[in-house]
């Protein structure tokens, strides 16, 4: 079966070396989520290894590991078809996509004030979490048309309307639940796939005042706890609530220290119960820097660089645009949330409840994130060497 599928070519194509680490980002997480939301604060020296594992959290862990499971039958799954095929397919889950995003408004779940969720028995679903890929494969498409045989990029506006129009729609029904941190990730992750696609500088400077422009109308249309989200980044005076949570963040990472209190440690305050909220999801980094320390947070740093460079570098292996789009997309997808999720919880930047990839808690992240490494993969398989 597998001989037919694919050639002793294509599977040495296989990056083994993408593949373990960001495993390995995930294993990691498991661990310091479980370590994040134990509870070993009774616990001394004289604490046998029995005595830590009753206290030991394997909840969100376990269940990382169930996506983590599945997320890796995806990938096989994905390896197995020729990702061009998904340009015969692109409009039919495009319009899948904007169906979930209006059932969803409809019969959603309401989670932080989201209304993005359907709720499958206990698990939760995010469809605007996997429409991130469906409408990088959309613009892929879409760019590709343009710009295979073409060497100098889009120049005229009308070629980008096929683009901003298939855009418009789930980013307006994102904003409505109202989503607005996602509907960022698709804003960055589309102006990226045009930076490679060699937009004009001209299209992409009257594109950006618009959006300078539409900032006024877009602080009318928030929320009142989304203004003050935003309002408490700038002065965690004005509201004691909502700077509790980013000053929690600072605190656990002042704690850790260079060296960090190790990992189940009894000293680590997100031990102490709701001490920080959202310490295995949104903000992990942080509580992961108080256990590993500066020189660990570090290192999680540097593996997210090794991600998104080795991402850069298949992209420009592919064998065509569609796929050089495809891994351009997914790049810029995981570069948003790397700088978001860390800045935050640094306190450099507002909190939006973007998780870091491949590390923080989430069924819908994850499997979103497996599918696309699943689809990095695919499209590296089937290359063209050449020298980069």
């Amino acid at each position: 079966m597998i001989r037919n599928v694919f050639n002793k070519k294509m599977l040495k194509n296989i990056d083994w070396i993408l593949i373990a680490v960001v495993f390995f980002v995930i294993l990691f997480g498991v661990i310091a989520m479980s370590s994040a939301t134990s509870d070993t604060t009774g616990l001394d020296e004289t604490a046998t290894i029995g005595d830590y594992l009753a206290n030991i959290s394997y909840y969100y862990g376990s269940l990382q590991l169930l996506f983590f499971g599945l997320g890796v039958v995806l990938i096989c799954i994905i390896l197995i078809m020729d990702y061009n095929n998904l340009r015969d397919f692109s409009n039919i889950l495009y319009w899948i996509l904007v169906g979930l995003l209006v059932a969803v408004l409809i019969f959603g779940v309401n989670r932080r004030g989201v209304k993005g969720w359907f709720r499958l028995g206990s698990f939760d679903f995010q469809p605007a979490e996997l429409g991130k890929l469906v409408m990088i494969i959309v613009t892929a498409k879409e760019f590709a048309k343009i710009t295979e045989g073409h060497s100098e990029g889009i120049t005229r506006f009308r070629d980008l309307l096929p683009v901003l129009w298939k855009f418009v729609i789930p980013f307006v029904l994102i904003l409505i639940q109202p989503d607005w941190g996602t509907a960022i990730v698709y804003l960055f992750t589309l102006g990226g796939m045009m930076l490679m696609a060699k937009v004009s500088w001209r299209i992409l400077g009257v594109m950006g005042l618009a959006i300078v422009g539409s900032l006024p109308v877009a602080w009318l249309l928030m929320q009142d706890w989304q203004k003050e989200r935003i309002m408490s980044f700038i002065d965690p005076t004005m509201n004691a609530d909502n700077a509790y949570q980013l000053k929690q963040a600072k605190s656990v990472i002042q704690n850790g220290g260079i060296e960090g209190k190790g990992l189940y440690s009894p000293e680590l305050l997100t031990q102490r119960r709701n001490y920080l909220p959202e310490e295995h999801t949104d903000f992990l980094f942080a509580a992961t820097t108080e256990a590993v320390g500066y020189i660990g947070a570090l290192v999680i740093i540097l593996l997210y660089g090794f991600i998104l460079f080795r991402l850069m570098q298949l992209s420009m292996r592919a064998k065509d645009d569609f796929g050089a789009y495809i891994i351009i997309g997914i790049t810029f997808m995981l570069l948003f949330h790397v700088i978001e999720n860390i800045g935050m919880n640094i306190g450099v930047l507002p909190i939006t409840g973007i998780p870091l990839p491949y590390f923080s808690y989430g069924g819908s992240s994850l499997l979103t994130n497996m599918i696309a490494l699943g689809l990095v993969l695919n499209v590296n398989m089937r290359r063209v060497r050449h020298s980069i």
